[in-house]
This record gives structure tokens, C-alpha cells and sequence, in this order.
């Protein structure tokens, strides 16, 4: 069968995308930008979820439901993907925790989501020779490790690291012309943002989008830039962390 989606997908110069954290807001929303134009590999922990979306989608293969909080699942998204043309890592938790909250069990799950599981997939990916020549790699970062905000100790460190992976990557991987690239929102309106508001004021967002207008992204946003950083157009691209939206300092009026 996988044979047949290979040829089929040559003959009409479709690329095979992977899609992890497909069940979340971003991920959603990138998949079906994606829609019709690619085949796409979606990968979630959210089972019902997943089923949801990939049956309204099409040129799909059969989802697999993995959290990358487990190596073995892990394995197993490895194991079943077929070869990939393109790899977009959406999977995050963004805990709001002040320092001196912070216990050793906060790092290690926002480490283990953010970072150590980017990490692992493309390891496992690679060493299981399932990223093709050629490929993008593109990974979900925040602007949040520019701009830390309070209790963002953990969560700015995570997408940090997670930069640096990918700029590492984007030189081990130079010889086989497989990209990589970060986007690098300010804020997106996504449920991740919803839970952030339920301890914010009213006022308080109300005042954050007057002062800084151009920093709430749309899922559609980082879909289309996505959409992009995968397809054959950006092939001078790697190495880049690029910012999606900007935080401003100064606001002449205010």
C-alpha cells in the first residue's frame, strides 16, 4: 500500500508531511492549509481528535496517536510513518509558573513535550531513514524566549532549547540538503492562549493588544508560514529562527 501512495504521490508531485501535536491549535490549523496539497501524516495524543480531523481531510494516511512523552510511542510513530518530504513539530504545554513555585517534576514534563520530544522524533526519524533527501523540518517555537514574560522561566528555557536543536541540526544535516527552520510566534489565538487568559484580567488583555497590535497572531498565520518553510519556494532558507508578529515598545498616542 505504501508503495502505491509513493508512486501515486510522484506522479502527482506531492510531498508526504508529517504533522505532530496535529490535535492541537496550530497543528489543526496547519493541516488543513495543507489540505489537498500534500498527503499529509498526522501524529497527536487526543485519539478522538485525531480520528476528527483526518476524516475531514484528504489525501491522508492512517493517523497514528502518539505522545512523544514516551519513547515507545515514539517508536512506533517512527515505525509506521512512510517516507517524509516534511516534518512540522507543533507539540507544546506552556506552564505559567514564578520561579519560586517551580519543582523539578515542572521541567521535566515541559522539557519532555517541547524539547526532548523534537528531539527524539527526529532522531528516531532519521535513524530509521524515513526523512528523504531534500526535506524541511520546521519547528514551533515562541518569541517568549526573546521576551520571557512572568512565570515563563520554564517554558521560554524549553523553546530555547528547541531553537538550539534545530540551528545544530540545520549543520549535521547540510549534506543530505535537509532544512531546518523555526517559527517563532509573539502570541497566537489558540486554546494554549485561552488557558493563559484564565489567569489574566480582562483589562489586562485589553491593554496588551492596544500596546502591542501586532503581536496576536492567527492560527492561519502560522499555517501559511509553515505552508511555506515546506514547500520547494524556501529552498534558500535554513538555520532561521523566524518571528512571526512583534511586540512594540513605543506607541506614539498612548
Amino acid at each position: 500500500m505504501r508503495s502505491f501512495y509513493r508512486l501515486w504521490n510522484i506522479m502527482n508531485k506531492l510531498k508526504t508531511i508529517l504533522i505532530t501535536g496535529a490535535t492541537s491549535g496550530i497543528g489543526c490549523r496547519i493541516a488543513e492549509n495543507l489540505n489537498g496539497k500534500h498527503q499529509l501524516f498526522l501524529s497527536g495524543r487526543n485519539e478522538t481528535r485525531l480520528s476528527e480531523i483526518n476524516k475531514k481531510l484528504s489525501h491522508v494516511l492512517p493517523y497514528v496517536t502518539c505522545d512523544v512523552t514516551f519513547e515507545t510511542d515514539i517508536e512506533k510513530l517512527a515505525s509506521e510513518a512512510p517516507q517524509i518530504d516534511g516534518l512540522v513539530y507543533c507539540g507544546g504545554i506552556a506552564p505559567t509558573v514564578p520561579v519560586k513555585y517551580i519543582r523539578e517534576n515542572d521541567i521535566l514534563k515541559t522539557f519532555a513535550v517541547n524539547f526532548n520530544g523534537a528531539v527524539l522524533v527526529v532522531a528516531a526519524l532519521l535513524k530509521q531513514k524515513k526523512i528523504n533527501h531534500g526535506a524541511s523540518l520546521v519547528f514551533i517555537s515562541s518569541e517568549a524566549v526573546r521576551h520571557p514574560f512572568f512565570g515563563s522561566t520554564v517554558y521560554s528555557a524549553s523553546k530555547a532549547a528547541l531553537e538550539s536543536f534545530a540551528l545544530t541540526l540545520s549543520n549535521e544535516l547540510q549534506s543530505k540538503k535537509i532544512r531546518e527552520n523555526c517559527i517563532s510566534p509573539t502570541y497566537v489565538e489558540s486554546p494554549m492562549l485561552d488557558q493563559a487568559r484564565n489567569t489574566m484580567s480582562g483589562d489586562f488583555i485589553a491593554g496588551m493588544k492596544k500596546m502591542h497590535p501586532e503581536a496576536f497572531n492567527t492560527a492561519d498565520h502560522i499555517a501559511s508560514m509553515a505552508a511555506f518553510l515546506l514547500s520547494d519556494e524556501s529552498a534558500a532558507i535554513n538555520g532561521q529562527i523566524i518571528k512571526a508578529g512583534r511586540f512594540n515598545i513605543n506607541i506614539p498616542g498612548l
